[in-house]
């Protein structure tokens, strides 16, 4: 399906810009961590020529059934090998506490990124602040915690954790639950086409991806606190 309008360059050169800064802002966190930066930068290369590519050839403009789905399922495993990984997960978990919290800013810019794209029409308002996404909150959060990250209780730490997933989940949910095709309960206008065209399949197989793997490290750097005070 095509895009309802023709996105403006601006918004184009927004998001391109956008995923290019999550990404180096994730290598720069993994070159302080000592992990192999060169490999990551490789494999996130390779990663976002494919998933770009596919979106630029109108491969995944599809959605009966949704042919970006593959894709989504296949960069969840990605994520939960990463954080399990003591290469890369287990590296970024000993990272300070700060860096790990505030990383997640970097949804504010996100979230405008997709405001815009709301409001020029390419994407559904429901997608946005606006509607039904407050994943900003996350994002400002993140950076209001950055001073207090080392000395907040545990627990303080993970329900924050628990509340920035969910919030990530509801939004994911509502893409998934919104676009046309045999899983859809969110009627949206315009529809809920636009991550299966290119630059903004890097929304849900990059940018969301990235915030999942910081969840996931801070939950097991919390995990792995707990049992060396235990």
């Amino acid at each position: 399906m095509p895009l309802p309008v023709e996105p403006s360059l601006t918004l184009i050169l927004d998001f391109v810009i956008t995923t290019g800064l999550t990404v180096a802002l994730f290598a720069a966190g993994l070159a302080r961590a000592g992990a192999r930066v060169t490999a990551f930068l490789g494999g996130a290369a390779a990663w976002a020529a494919l998933t770009g590519g596919l979106a630029a050839a109108g491969l995944l403009a599809h959605f009966d059934p949704p042919r970006p789905l593959p894709l989504l399922l296949l960069a969840l495993a990605g994520v939960v090998w990463f954080v399990r990984s003591d290469d890369w997960g287990g590296r970024l978990a000993r990272l300070p506490l700060a860096l790990i919290v505030g990383f997640q800013g970097f949804r504010i810019l996100v979230e405008f990124v997709i405001h815009r794209a709301a409001m020029e029409g390419v994407a559904p308002v429901e997608m946005s602040w606006s509607g039904h996404n407050f994943d900003v909150l996350t994002g400002l959060t993140a950076c209001a915690l950055i001073p207090f990250a080392e000395r907040l209780p545990a627990p303080v730490l993970h329900a924050w954790n628990v509340l920035g997933l969910a919030l990530l989940g509801a939004v994911v949910g509502t893409g998934m639950l919104s676009m046309p095709g045999p899983f859809q309960q969110i009627a949206t206008d315009p529809a809920n086409v636009w991550i299966g065209h290119f630059p903004f399949i890097w929304l849900p197989t990059i940018l969301v991806v990235v915030a999942l793997i910081g969840h996931g490290v801070l939950f097991r750097r919390l995990r792995e606190d707990a049992r060396a005070t235990g």
